[in-house]
């Protein structure tokens, strides 16, 4: 669906909203090369009971070529990823490798080969020449305490991402009003952190209790954006 006053206007009904469904036929709707950065936390083929569709990468895979597909030219496709499955992360992977975020976690407990993990991947992955906005770092430290946000308490989520940490890796890959495209929303993080900074979101959640958090969380912040243009 390439872009044209149609697909302009369908895309603006998505913008600023939280999708209920399955991310492979949703991404569906958006047209060719209609958003700025896409950031997520896809699921990583670990088997987590409680992550939908966490038993292989195989929507992960088919997901790839949409992601090329709607991200414009010179713009940044950012995922975590499991360490442990990290030389998957490169099969068929139509972008091209950046650089590594690390985000540290000091309370960390999950269970690895070495013993004890603490720290998560993060990956920068560009379409054609895309370019830094600014400079910052790549080590960040993670909230105080597991699935809590200084901020807003409990996130009743078994992964939930800290949106400092989305919040910094946005500032240095867009600018204000940018449309940020989180298919695997979660707890809804990216969202909250595209709604603080001033930035258009549009995010995908299978799961309606992860949904109905996500709504919860970004219904509370009270920052109105400019209308999208047509």
């Amino acid at each position: 669906m390439p872009i044209n006053s149609e697909s302009s206007s369908y895309l603006c009904d998505l913008v600023d909203r939280i999708l209920l469904g399955d991310s492979r036929e949703l991404i569906k709707k958006i047209p060719n090369q209609s958003i700025d950065c896409i950031f997520t936390d896809p699921p990583y083929g670990l088997g987590k009971k409680a992550i939908k569709n966490d038993d292989n990468l195989d929507i992960f895979y088919e997901l790839l070529p949409e992601f090329f597909r709607v991200l414009k030219e010179d713009r940044f496709f950012i995922t975590f990823f499991s360490t442990k499955n990290l030389p998957l992360l490169f099969e068929n992977n139509p972008f091209t490798y950046f650089w590594q975020f690390i985000l540290y976690c000091p309370e960390g407990s999950v269970r690895s080969p070495i013993g004890f993990t603490k720290f998560m991947s993060c990956f920068l992955f560009k379409k054609g020449k895309a370019r830094l906005v600014s400079w910052k770092t790549d080590i960040f430290k993670d909230t105080p305490g597991k699935m809590v946000e200084p901020d807003e308490g409990f996130i009743n989520h078994p992964t939930p991402k800290p949106k400092h940490f989305i919040k910094e890796i946005l500032k240095m890959v867009t600018r204000e009003l940018d449309i940020v495209l989180d298919p695997f929303l979660g707890s809804g993080s990216t969202a909250v952190a595209c709604k603080q900074l001033n930035r258009r979101y549009i995010g995908f959640e299978i799961d309606p209790e992860y949904y109905r958090l996500a709504v919860k969380r970004t219904d509370k912040i009270s920052n109105p954006l400019i209308p999208l243009a047509d």
